[in-house]
Order: C-alpha cells, then structure tokens, then sequence
C-alpha cells in the first residue's frame, strides 16, 4: 500500500510540475525585478480585523520594513505607518471587471496610492497588469511610487522544483489571497524575518447559505468602522457572493471551499520555502486560521 501511495505522489507531483513549466513559458515574463531593502525584518499588514490592535503597537513596527495590501491606503494609517511596499495581487484591478461597484472600489484605492503616497514606495503588482495603461496613469504621476511586475503564475508539483521556480520570481503558490505573494515577496526580498499582522482568515464562521441556495461570506476587515471620505463605502461588511474573477458568476459552496482550501495550502508551501531559504515567518494574529507559521505573541 505505501509504495501505491508513493507512486501516486510521484506521478501527480510530476503532471504538475511538467504543468507549472508550461504555465511559466506561456504566462511569466523572464528577469523580473523586485525591491531590496536595508532592514532584517518585515511586519505584512493584512488587512484582518485584528489588525487595528495590532497597529497600536508602534515599537514593534519600528526599524521594520513594512508591506501593505490592498485597501489599507484608503485608510489613516497609511500616511502614519508609511509602508515600504504595497502589494496588490487581484487582476481585477487591471482587466476589465463587469460589476461596476467593485471598478469604482479599486479606482478609489489606486487613486488614494497615487495621491497619498509622500514617501518612496514600491507598489507591486501581477506581471499580467503591464497589459493594460490605464489604471498606472495616475500612479505614474507620482514619482514617489515605483512600480514593480511580479509573475503570479501558479506553480506546484515537486518541492525542488517549486522553489527552483520560487527564487528565479518566475512562479509562486497559488496566489488565492494577497498574501500568498506578500510572503513570497518577501522571502525573495532576503528578509530573515518575516510577521504576519492581520491575517485572521477567520472565514469559515462567516459563510452560509441562504433559502435561495445562494452562498454569502461575511468578510470583516480592520477598517470596517471607519468613516473618513476615503472608506465611507467599505465600512459596512456586509454579506456578499463570492464572484468568479471580474465576472458576475457566483461561486457555489464547494467553489468558496475550494478557495478556502487552496488559500490555506499555499501557506504550506511557502512555510517549505521558508525552510529553504532559512527564514522564520510568525504569525502574530491573534486566533489566526493559517496553521503554516510559528505563532508569537508579541504582547508579551
């Protein structure tokens, strides 16, 4: 029976390496650039509830490099926090997204970058992106932030051949949440250690299904009771569908799971690329769902 077992890895690790090494020759773009940086240590802001505590902790944050995600420059803490990098990894930001309530979202939150942002900053996002020159117009205008292309393309099968592909930035772990690259990003970067700040995850609780068979997911963030001009529109988490990519098919409950699923095991993955590469990532979030990293309290 274990030698079945063994065989049935090797052959299924196998199909999706020679199926990474496709996607890498269709979709990745070769000699990708990515941010140095001078610090040791870096704090992930993700943008989980929790995080609104964890941000009162300024001594923590300092003489760390920081890495936003997605709304947090809507936010008053990204001109108090002034984050290094910023990671955006949705395509919908950069292709043609149908629902117009979520076009005008991310509008408003790459405007708040472009306006906002005093301070160097490195904004990264997918390869992918280049295509299309309409959302870097007000970016561009803004000499504080640099732009940076990472290649998204999924990338599983062998271990070895994972992280082969990991440090050459030509692939990563399924990129199902923002940060799945973040920490890919900052591995890559040289970091030696690595804090997850806000990163609940804590979904499971929040999804159900309503009479009519329709799957709604409550999705709460740190900046949900704010009120300022930026976020009047984001601050009610309200029970939403999940949405297949820029179009406006819902995800049936088995589809939501499975993106749960590919999420959490990503963490995996870069928890043995981590290893690799001699790297700690912790995880500070208090009643985190991730089971990847280490935990650390840092209140104590």
């Amino acid at each position: 029976m274990n030698t079945i077992v063994r065989l049935r890895d090797f052959i299924y690790n196998w199909m999706n390496t020679s199926l990474s090494v496709f996607r890498i020759l269709v979709l990745s773009k070769f000699n990708p650039k990515i941010p140095k940086s001078t610090f040791d240590e870096c704090v992930i802001l993700g943008n989980g509830p929790s995080l609104k505590n964890q941000l009162e902790n300024r001594s923590f944050l300092s003489n760390k490099s920081k890495i936003a995600v997605n709304y947090f420059a809507r936010t008053d803490e990204f001109t108090e926090i002034k984050p290094d990098i910023y990671v955006i990894c949705s395509p919908e930001y950069f292709t043609a997204e149908k629902k117009k309530d979520y076009r005008d979202q991310r509008i408003i939150t790459l405007n708040a970058i472009a306006e906002k942002t005093t301070w160097p900053m490195f904004f990264v996002v997918p390869a992918l992106a280049k295509k299309n020159r309409e959302w870097r117009k007000p970016l561009e205008q803004n000499k504080n932030v640099h732009i940076i292309y990472m290649n998204t393309t999924p990338v599983e099968g062998f271990n070895a051949s994972n992280n082969f592909f990991f440090r050459k930035l030509l692939g990563m772990p399924r990129p199902h949440n923002v940060l799945v690259p973040s920490v890919w990003l900052a591995i890559n970067i040289g970091f030696k250690k690595i804090y997850l700040a806000g990163a609940d995850h804590s979904w499971l609780p929040e999804v159900w299904v309503t009479e009519e068979n329709e799957v709604l997911l409550s999705q709460k963030h740190f900046y949900d009771k704010q009120t300022t001009s930026q976020t009047s529109d984001i601050n009610k988490p309200t029970p939403k569908p999940m949405f297949k990519g820029t179009s406006e098919e819902k995800r049936k409950l088995h589809e939501v799971l499975e993106k749960f699923y590919l999420s959490f095991k990503s963490y995996w993955v870069l928890r043995s690329f981590a290893d690799n590469k001699k790297v700690d990532v912790y995880n500070i979030t208090k009643g985190s769902f991730i089971d990847a990293f280490d935990r650390l309290n840092i209140d104590s």
